[in-house]
């Protein structure tokens, strides 16, 4: 009876030890698969906020033989650059009690919707959304960082550019909100009081900008911030 009863407390015991040796191996297994997924997801994520229409098909890592990356604990890290589909990621890890650092190399496969001009874009226009088209490409094919088509909406052109040309971030301006010779509407703050009258834009303004308009019915001339499309404000 005794001895019987004993098996079966050895038997529990015996399970249950089990049982917690094989939980530990999987959350051991899955904290050394996070380390991976988790570099991955920050490499994207750090990307796809200079890229917004990039799109990820694969990311290796490269690491040196002797590191594991499924066996440390990762205490920080940072993207050395973002220029290119093949780069470095810089981290700190803690391993046997010790803070070490390390280079890691990786590579993105990817493909980037990219837009390009449908006709000659003169220095200071505003595009429209005939003025482009998109196109996909290769990232690694990539030298300068194409801009997305919210940004190109947003803005105008700080130079000329041909029809047929990759639209970069570095070719936008402000988007021009007021043309010379257009109409405005000029609004008047004083003491809380606010008057409206119409004016012509005597210079081209964008957003913040201070320029010169004429008060139609008084023909003076005036000078307001441009704070929306056909509105200066005048304090």
């Amino acid at each position: 009876m005794q001895g019987t009863l004993l098996n079966k407390i050895t038997f529990k015991n015996y399970f249950f030890a089990l049982l917690f040796l094989l939980f530990a191996m999987h959350n051991y297994i899955l904290a050394q698969e996070n380390n991976v997924v988790m570099l991955k997801s920050y490499i994207e994520k750090e990307y796809k906020k200079i890229y917004p229409e990039l799109m990820i098909d694969n990311i290796s890592l490269v690491a040196r033989n002797s590191l594991n990356l499924y066996d440390i604990k990762i205490l920080s890290k940072n993207i050395v650059s973002t220029k290119s589909a093949n780069g470095y990621l810089t981290i700190a890890y803690k391993q046997d009690n010790k803070v070490l650092q390390e280079s890691i190399r990786y590579i993105i496969s990817a493909t980037i919707r990219l837009y390009m001009t449908t006709e000659h874009i003169k220095t200071g226009s505003n595009f429209t959304a005939s003025s482009f088209t998109d196109n996909i490409r290769d990232f690694s094919t990539i030298a300068l960082v194409p801009a997305s088509k919210y940004e190109i909406l947003q803005s105008s052109a700080k130079m000329y550019i041909p029809i047929n040309t990759i639209i970069y971030r570095n070719k936008l301006a402000k988007k021009t909100l007021i043309t010379k010779d257009s109409a405005v509407k000029i609004i008047f703050l004083s003491d809380g009081i606010e008057a409206i009258s119409l004016g012509k834009a005597l210079e081209n303004g964008v957003s913040g900008d201070i320029i010169k308009v004429e008060n139609v019915e008084s023909k003076r001339v005036i000078s307001g911030e441009v704070i929306k499309e056909g509105v200066v404000r005048i304090k």
